[in-house]
């Protein structure tokens, strides 16, 4: 096997067996030599993988949050939805993360929020972070327009804040008082209060408690684009039927669709490899085909690229 595979192959062992000890009794609870003596390995050759249990907590967040916006990114595109049912069936799958990794997520939640804390004071909060709630905020206000309309924009931010205070109060009362309480249902009344305050604003047009161009995320990277449910296997899985269909027959096609393969292959790697992926980009320049959803991708892998930099910059 190759070894940088085999690698992959081993972070991603110790990820997915520290996810299920932080979901069943939180991360505090969990050491490094229980996660070792599970994955069939020393505590040595664990840390040479993941310097300390902070990094291997941080990547394990990280394969969650990217596991569930692959869920979500796969609803975007499920055929036969309408918009509502399509963020109905979105807002259930966020429910179903949220508990089944909740001991894990109490922890990171209150990283966090230590992490706004400390920006507040001036100190630099985790970029990770940062780009989650830009991208949000521009998936949210897509979704609010396509709901109720362009017009709604000037209210982005206050339906952003009713929304969010409402989905972690259910959370709250689900984990400690209600039980019971189901995640259809939940997603039901979330839509339904979003429902009945979009139509009130639309209706008394008040000036909105904050607009999008007071608000930090928006102001300091408005330019950002809303691919966060734009996963990059879709993407290709769109370049290869294009290819399939308007290519002629031949061995440009049969090249075209061998170079998606292989890229579609490496991006399903835990890790996928830097020099394949831009190998198999290069090979796929110049196909009119394909051409704007060539440059999609690569706007979202050199943005993937960026993050991993500045993540590696930060832990030096």
């Amino acid at each position: 096997m190759n070894p940088i595979h085999e690698m992959n192959e081993k972070k991603k062992l110790i990820i997915t067996t520290a996810l299920k000890l932080f979901s069943a009794k939180g991360s505090a609870a969990t050491s490094m030599q229980e996660i070792a003596e599970l994955c069939g390995m020393s505590k040595g050759s664990l840390y040479l993988i993941f310097k300390s249990k902070e990094e291997l907590e941080a990547s394990t967040m990280e394969y969650c949050i990217y596991t569930l916006l692959d869920e979500m990114s796969q609803i975007e595109h499920e055929a036969g939805l309408t918009s509502r049912e399509r963020l109905h069936k979105q807002i259930e799958t966020l429910l179903l993360h949220v508990s089944e990794l909740k001991e894990f997520l109490r922890v990171q939640l209150r990283s966090m929020m230590m992490d706004d804390d400390q920006q507040h004071h001036g100190r630099k909060c985790d970029p990770h972070h940062r780009d989650m709630e830009i991208r949000t905020l521009h998936w949210f206000k897509d979704k609010l327009e396509v709901l109720y309309g362009p017009e709604i924009e000037p209210y982005t931010v206050d339906l952003i804040l009713l929304t969010h205070g409402l989905f972690l109060s259910y959370v709250k009362i689900w984990f400690t008082e209600m039980p019971s309480l189901t995640v259809s249902k939940m997603a039901a009344n979330l839509l339904q209060t979003m429902d009945y305050a979009a139509y009130g604003l639309l209706d008394q047009r008040p000036e909105p408690l904050i607009s999008l161009e007071n608000w930090p995320a928006w102001t300091s990277e408005s330019k950002t684009d809303s691919t966060m449910m734009r996963h990059p296997i879709h993407i290709i899985k769109e370049m290869q039927d294009i290819v399939t269909t308007d290519l002629s027959a031949g061995q440009s096609r049969n090249d075209a669709l061998e170079t998606i393969a292989i890229l579609k292959q490496e991006m399903m790697e835990f890790t996928p490899r830097r020099a394949i992926i831009l190998g198999m980009m290069h090979n796929l320049e110049n196909i009119p085909a394909i051409e704007s959803l060539h440059s999609e991708l690569q706007h979202i892998l050199d943005a993937m690229y960026n993050r991993f930099i500045q993540a590696d910059s930060s832990n030096k």
